[in-house]
């Protein structure tokens, strides 16, 4: 529990020894490249023993906050002692300006050093009054300071882990509640779209110029019927919600109990049950295995006899398209043959009469068929001689009627 002065003695012999370094280097010719790295070694080693400060403040306030009580005091004398350095190195280095250099007026704080040597008895005193205010008592070692940075990573790993549940919880509120926003706003959306249509743009009267109150009580019953259904449908879902919660708080709570309870026997007793249960599944894999193989020959055998099973069923429908083509034709060929039948015996009656006609006809005398051939040809010269008188008398009473007309003509004329 004496870390915490510790470590204050350790930070004052650092500042001692950097003093010393200071001091050093002010002995030797330096270049300004150089007095750049020193001074970032120097804000690199006060980076670390701040952090080094904090880590150990915050071991010394959770372990007994009793022990920094003192420690206050103490900073502000280390702080004193290290301001009265710096005046005693800056008054100094105005003294040693005339000789060695100049001083920067712009910035007092710096010292623009000439290459040459330069004494530093002042500093090095000034160093040595400030490590010998503190001493040069027991310090933190590596194992130690590795210990706390471990103990210090884990309680910072544990309050972010513990912080990232908080964060998580959290959020997940947020997102059940922006969830639960949106679903409200779509639900008054769809009721303000259902609200106009219905009761503002189809209830309205063109005759009275106003919306009736049997439009807008007929809406709101049936809209109190829908949030009825809905309460009803949100009521059995949180029940369910509730039956599973409690199931599954229930299982928690045993396995909570059994955690509490095993012991090592109960783990070996689950590692042997283990192994007997991985030896019954490569057993039962193996069995698995050699039913796969009789399965895929089963497949095989199978697919053969499909295939021979579909080139028969192929086979099978094309004998009975043939069937059924032949047995078309022969309806066709019956309908011919009926037909032909009928034609056969309609040629076999008329055959019968020609049949008989020959029987019954008798050559006529040639001299009978000169007298006919010559009463015909009498009679086609009359017919002629008739042709030719009525064309005439077609001409004469077409001349008379022309003669009549055109003593109408006159007649029409003369009146």
């Amino acid at each position: 529990m004496s870390q915490g002065p510790t470590t204050y003695r350790s930070s004052a012999s650092q500042h001692s020894q950097h003093s010393r370094s200071i001091s050093q280097f002010l002995q030797d010719e330096t270049t300004d490249e150089e007095l750049i790295q020193l001074v970032a070694e120097a804000k690199h080693q006060v980076r670390l023993l701040n952090i080094e400060n904090e880590i150990l403040e915050k071991a010394i306030m959770r372990l007994d906050p009793t022990l920094m009580q003192g420690v206050s005091q103490a900073l502000e004398l280390a702080a004193k002692l290290q301001s009265n350095s710096s005046l005693n190195i800056g008054s100094f280095a105005k003294s040693q300006t005339s000789k060695f250099g100049f001083f920067d007026q712009s910035n007092p704080s710096r010292i623009i050093v000439s290459p040459s040597r330069i004494s530093t008895r002042r500093v090095e005193s000034s160093a040595k009054l400030g490590g010998t205010a503190f001493g040069t008592g027991p310090r933190v070692n590596i194992i130690e300071k590795a210990e706390l940075v471990s103990t210090e990573m884990e309680i910072v790993i544990a309050n972010l882990d513990k912080t990232k549940r908080n964060a998580a919880r959290k959020h997940g509120l947020l997102r059940a509640q922006l969830e639960e926003v949106g679903l409200r706003m779509t639900e008054m959306e769809n009721a303000e779209k259902m609200f106009h249509n219905d009761v503002i743009v189809e209830g309205w009267d063109k005759i009275a110029q106003r919306i009736p109150a049997e439009i807008w009580i007929r809406f709101m019953t049936e809209w109190v019927k829908i949030c009825d259904s809905q309460i009803g449908k949100l009521r059995l879902r949180t029940s369910t919600l509730n039956t599973q919660h409690s199931k599954l708080k229930g299982q928690i709570k045993v396995k909570a109990e059994l955690s509490e309870s095993l012991r090592a026997v109960d783990f070996e007793k689950l590692k042997i049950e283990n192994s007997e249960c991985m030896k019954l599944i490569e057993k039962k894999l193996q069995q698995l295995g050699e039913l796969k193989k009789m399965t895929g020959d089963a497949n095989l055998n199978l697919t053969i006899h499909k295939k021979a099973m579909m080139a028969q069923n192929s086979y099978l429908t094309n004998v009975l398209k043939s069937i059924k083509m032949k047995e078309q034709q022969t309806v066709q060929l019956d309908k011919e043959r009926d037909v032909i039948a009928a034609q056969a015996d309609s040629l076999a009656e008329k055959l019968d009469e020609v049949r008989k006609v020959r029987m019954a006809y008798e050559v006529p005398d040639i001299m009978d068929y000169v007298h006919v051939k010559a009463n015909l040809a009498d009679l086609k010269h009359s017919i002629k001689m008739l042709e030719n008188r009525l064309h005439i008398q077609q001409i004469a009473l077409a001349s008379l009627n022309r003669k009549l007309n055109a003593i109408l003509v006159k007649e029409m004329e003369e009146k």
